[in-house]
């Protein structure tokens, strides 16, 4: 029997049972596949972030799971991870050239102090976005959502389906209101068009907010995705600030921005995100945030 010790952490929040719930195990050495996806379905956390020494081409190699799946990336884990490398030897992280390889390449970790205490960790990453202009027609994509067609925007942003490997269809709304209201009807869904784009979660946001701090409020609903449940949405940023840049009214130049998703009460987590718009091909992005440290233990694996 080996011992392996686990954290959870919170994160993009700055308070502790807020944010997104992450489990991260620092030291998986030795853990194999089987494993990995078990001890994730054990901890049954939204994520679940495996590290590993990196070698000679990263500081950490890290793997990614569900209670489902592995994930190729997932912003939140990374940036939980952080805190708990921190909370473990605040020295180790005390450098810019750390590295953390994950199956979306390896991508710089940034760790920001203040005060003596972390509070910012950051890493960046290139992406290709892919944006198809195909989508759903907005009465129908209403009626997935058990909305009015009129709380589907069509002015500034448009529905898009937008992958960096992972697609997902992007539904601007009218406000936050509905982006909460939104509720997802299966059987909607599998009698459109929807299900004909390949994208399994639908990615909701909107610009008009009610924090002057907030640019976008957001939220993930689709068929996979239960009709309670209110999934971190760090893994669909890169998709998102594609279809961002895919507006011609998103001029080329560096934007910075927050990303809300949740509530007061609901889990809420707060995404810092910059992106470099050169209107090519890649997109260069720097996505970050808080988190807190909010239990620790370890489990027996056989």
């Amino acid at each position: 029997m080996n011992n392996y010790p686990y954290y959870i952490a919170d994160a993009f929040t700055q308070q502790p049972f807020s944010g997104a719930q992450i489990g991260v195990f620092p030291q998986a050495e030795g853990l194999s596949d089987r494993q990995m996806l078990q001890l994730a379905g054990e901890l049954n956390l939204p994520q679940t972030i495996f590290l590993k020494p990196g070698g000679e081409d990263a500081t950490w190699r890290a793997r990614i799971f569900n209670p489902r799946r592995e994930m190729n990336f997932a912003a939140q884990t990374l940036v939980a991870a952080g805190y708990v490398l921190n909370h473990i030897d605040a020295a180790a992280v005390g450098n810019d050239n750390l590295t953390i390889a994950t199956r979306r390449g390896v991508l710089p970790i940034f760790f920001f102090q203040e005060g003596g205490r972390l509070k910012l960790v950051t890493f960046a990453m290139t992406v290709e976005p892919v944006v198809d202009l195909f989508a759903p027609p907005a009465e129908e994509l209403a009626q997935i959502l058990g909305l009015e067609t009129r709380e589907i925007e069509s002015k500034r942003f448009t529905p898009r389906i937008a992958s960096t490997g992972r697609p997902f269809l992007v539904i601007p709304l009218k406000d936050s209101e509905a982006v909460r209201r939104a509720r997802f009807d299966f059987k909607t869904w599998a009698q459109s068009t929807a299900p004909a784009t390949a994208a399994q979660e639908i990615l909701l946001f909107s610009t008009r907010t009610h924090r002057p701090e907030v640019d976008f409020h957001a939220r993930l609903v689709g068929p996979e995705i239960g009709p309670k449940e209110d999934p971190p949405v760090g893994a669909a940023m890169p998709a998102f600030c594609g279809y961002l840049c895919s507006h011609t009214h998103i001029r080329k130049g560096t934007y910075v921005f927050t990303v809300e998703r949740g509530a007061e009460g609901s889990r809420r987590s707060l995404l810092n995100l910059e992106m470099d718009h050169k209107g090519r091909d890649r997109l260069n992005l720097r996505i970050g945030g808080e988190a807190v440290v909010v239990a620790e233990g370890s489990i027996c694996m056989p």
